[in-house]
């Protein structure tokens, strides 16, 4: 039964956190605009090919979600020269609804582009194999 308020809590945790931000904040619009930056990256990356720049990308995304516990305790400590408001509490429900999430669905999208091209790129080499080994059995 503990386990069922909890998953209420949450939930009332989240939808209190959305409504009641303000966020039209300047470094909230930062933060959304890197966000949608970053998506607008991973799709042109995927159709221009640009493999070494995503891999960067990528691993800055890791690296972003890998400091995420010291960046919200270095927010806690310092909110009052960006914001009015103490966001970040010791849970990190914040930082992980603003930043983390977003950071996690994007290198989502990055794997399954990767995921996806390497499909492609098997099936291409199958029917070039395939191709292949037709041309050498009818000349033979």
């Amino acid at each position: 039964m503990d386990h069922l308020n909890e998953i209420e809590n949450s939930h009332k945790v989240f939808w209190d956190v959305l409504f009641n931000t303000d966020w039209s904040e300047w470094w909230l619009v930062s933060i959304e605009t890197f966000h949608v930056l970053i998506f607008c990256f991973v799709i042109l990356s995927h159709r221009a090919n640009w493999h070494s720049l995503a891999t960067i990308v990528f691993l800055l995304l890791l690296v972003i979600m890998y400091f995420a516990q010291t960046l919200n305790t270095l927010a806690a400590q310092n909110y009052q020269y960006f914001t009015n408001e103490q966001y970040f509490d010791s849970d990190g429900f914040f930082i992980t609804l603003v930043l983390l999430f977003p950071c996690a669905v994007n290198c989502l999208l990055f794997i399954l582009s990767w995921l996806l091209q390497s499909w492609n790129l098997m099936v291409d080499l199958k029917v070039k194999t395939s191709e292949n080994c037709l041309c050498i059995s009818e000349k033979g």
